[in-house]
Parts: structure tokens; C-alpha cells; sequence
């Protein structure tokens, strides 16, 4: 007669606590893997953390105060709602979003994607009215090894730089100075209406003028846009060695010298825009012309826009930290971990087995001395 073995329950319990134990190894590993580019990114988002706290030193230094109440962090990259140099009116937002030294690797990301190496020239168009992203775009270009021409429009939109002793060109003059930068603005213009500072008081022009004399920038004062625009082409193209063209055109903001108008600005596509060429738009700005020329386009209006798509932590209350996110590396389990735990686990299963069927098999064949009698 057979009898069964109670081994077979002792292996249930054993292959029970060493699936648990497998179990708890495979989901408590995991293994970090790098996105695109995650030196460069990384790289240019530490370089960004070093530009804010150079500059919160140095406003330290000068003597300038902080907004404690629409700059809690205190990092000088967020200006008063209006001054003589004040164009328009911005959003508070875009400017707080953009306070994050992790945007830098968005235009590392999208130049590289693009294929800009270094060496290559391209042109830039900046604003005062959002430093923040303005230095995000100086620290890739300083890691991509860029050569850039920029211009800028000197004036700003309310929460930018627009304090009139502390200007995008004195922002940029401290970084040179503290050896963080090799490039900065080549020319200036007023900004504003028609890039002509239209609107603004003359103390708030005299202001501007004085900034462009004491960083020693060439100013762009034209007497109409369609002056000022041919005035940036010019300068642009002064910069360019025989023979080379530029590798790309980068826009940051709304300065009307190189979108037009606010209703090409609307209509304008961010990123990258290759078929903008193909579009009408009246009037043109330098981005319109360079485009029909063959040049790529760039163009950042609303930082906040990225920071979301390119899941940015939005840095409410503190400064994100730099190279860390979804954008830099994400963490997954480990695959070959699970499948070394899963391998241990059926090799257990079938040991049972085997050893429970020989088991099985050794008692039915032991004869029942009761039974021959």
C-alpha cells in the first residue's frame, strides 16, 4: 500500500519562502539608465546652478535687494513690475518657471538632436525680459562649444531684467568678468515697439543707451523696424567668417526685430521650425529672412511649455536641483536581476518535482510485509 511522504508539504513551504525572498530581490532592484546626451545635460545644468549663484553673490555685493515676496529664493533673476525701462507687461510665471538650472538641458537636447557640433555658428536672438532662459541658452551653448552672434533687445517686460543699473548687459558683463562666460551680446537695440523703445520715457532710453556705453556693446538704433531689422542682418553677417553660413537661428522671447509683430509670434511654431520658410508673414522679422536663406530656425516663447513637456520639476519653492529628473535618467527594474530570480525559482520548482516523484516512487515500490502474509 502506498503511503505519501509529508516531505512533499516541507518543499511547498521552502519553494514558498524562497519565491518571497526572490520576489522581495527583484522588485527592490533596479537599474539607472542615462537619456541622450546626459553628460552634456548635465553638464550645462550645473553650469547654470554656477551663473544664479554668481549673480546672487554679486547683487549681494551691489547692493541691489531681492523681491522677497515674487523672488523668495533671492536669485535676482526676477525685477520689479515696472520700471523706465519696463516695455510691456509679462508673466510672472513664465519668469518663476524658468528659475530652474535644468532648462539648460532642454536646448542642450533639442541643438544636439538637431546636429549642431562644436565649432558651429549660429545666430541669437535674445530679450531682457527673461534672464533666466537667456542663461539656460548661454550655458548650452557653452558645452556644445557654439560660436554664437547675439543681439539682444535691451529692454524688457515687467519681472525681467529691467532694473536700469542692472540690465541683461550688466547680468552678462559679471559673468565674463568672473571668467563663466567667453561670449555676450555683440550689439543692442532698445526693444519694445518697432525695436525702437516706442513707449518709453527718455530717462528709460537714456537708461538703456547708458547700459549699452558701459558694457561696451554696438548699439542698433534705427529709425523704423524694417531699419533695425536689416541693421541686425547686417550685424549678424559681419560676424561670419568668408564663406561659412549659420548652422542655426535661435529666438528666445517676442523682440520684434526678429519675429515682426505679435501676430507672427502667435503663429510662430516653438522649436525647431523647419518649414517656416514656407509660411507668409508680414512683416518679417530677421527669423522670416534668415529662413528663406536656408537657415534652421529655433524659437522659446514660453519656457513653462517645455519645463512640462520635458518633465521638468517646476521648482515651486526651491531651485531644482541639476541633473535630476526623467530628462537626465530614469530609474527601471533590473530585467536581469528579475530574470536571474525567475531562473532560481523554476530551477526550484522542478527540483521538487524530480526529488518528489523519485520519492513517490521509492515508496510505492516497498512491499507491505503484512500484505504477503
Amino acid at each position: 500500500m502506498f503511503r505519501p511522504s509529508l516531505k512533499s508539504t516541507w518543499s511547498l513551504i521552502a519553494l514558498l519562502v524562497l519565491s518571497v525572498i526572490l520576489f522581495v530581490i527583484s522588485h527592490r532592484s533596479y537599474v539607472t539608465i542615462k537619456a541622450d546626451y546626459f553628460e552634456q545635460k548635465v553638464e550645462a545644468a550645473q553650469l547654470m546652478e554656477s551663473f544664479m549663484e554668481t549673480l546672487k553673490a554679486e547683487q549681494q555685493k551691489l547692493g541691489i535687494p531681492f523681491d522677497p515676496i515674487n523672488d523668495p529664493n533671492s536669485t535676482g533673476l526676477i525685477g520689479t513690475p515696472r520700471t523706465t525701462i519696463t516695455t510691456d507687461r509679462g508673466l510672472l510665471s513664465e519668469k518663476q518657471a524658468a528659475l530652474n538650472p535644468n532648462l539648460a538641458a532642454v536646448f542642450v537636447e533639442e541643438f544636439s538632436r538637431h546636429g549642431l557640433k562644436p565649432g558651429d555658428r549660429i545666430a541669437v536672438s535674445i530679450t531682457g525680459s527673461n534672464p533666466a532662459v537667456n542663461l539656460a541658452l548661454y550655458a548650452a551653448i557653452s558645452v556644445l562649444k557654439l560660436e554664437p552672434a547675439i543681439v539682444v533687445s535691451l529692454s524688457s517686460a515687467s519681472y525681467g531684467a529691467n532694473l536700469e543699473e542692472y540690465t541683461w548687459l550688466d547680468i552678462e558683463s559679471i559673468l565674463r568678468q568672473k571668467g563663466l562666460l567667453s561670449f555676450g551680446c555683440s550689439h543692442a537695440s532698445l526693444g519694445g515697439k518697432d525695436d525702437l523703445g516706442e513707449g518709453l520715457s527718455e530717462s528709460g532710453i537714456t537708461a538703456l543707451r547708458d547700459a549699452m556705453s558701459r558694457n561696451k556693446v554696438k548699439q542698433i538704433i534705427g529709425t523704423s523696424l524694417e531699419e533695425n531689422v536689416q541693421a541686425r542682418l547686417d550685424a549678424y553677417n559681419s560676424q561670419l567668417p568668408a564663406g561659412k553660413r549659420f548652422s542655426l537661428f535661435v529666438n528666445i522671447g517676442r523682440g520684434l526685430a526678429s519675429v515682426g509683430s505679435i501676430p507672427n509670434a502667435n503663429q510662430i511654431r516653438e522649436g525647431m521650425n523647419p518649414k517656416l520658410a514656407e509660411e507668409i508673414f508680414e512683416p518679417e522679422g530677421v527669423m522670416m529672412i534668415l529662413a528663406r536663406e536656408g537657415v534652421p530656425v529655433f524659437s522659446m516663447q514660453h519656457p513653462r511649455r517645455w519645463i512640462r513637456n520635458y518633465k521638468l520639476d517646476d521648482g515651486s519653492g526651491s531651485i531644482p536641483k541639476p541633473g535630476v529628473g526623467p530628462s537626465f535618467s530614469v530609474k527601471k527594474h533590473n530585467v536581469t536581476v528579475a530574470a536571474i530570480c525567475l531562473a532560481i525559482l523554476v530551477a526550484a520548482i522542478v527540483a521538487v518535482i524530480f526529488f518528489d516523484r523519485q520519492d513517490r516512487h521509492f515508496m510505492a515500490n516497498i512491499v507491505d510485509p503484512d500484505e504477503e502474509l
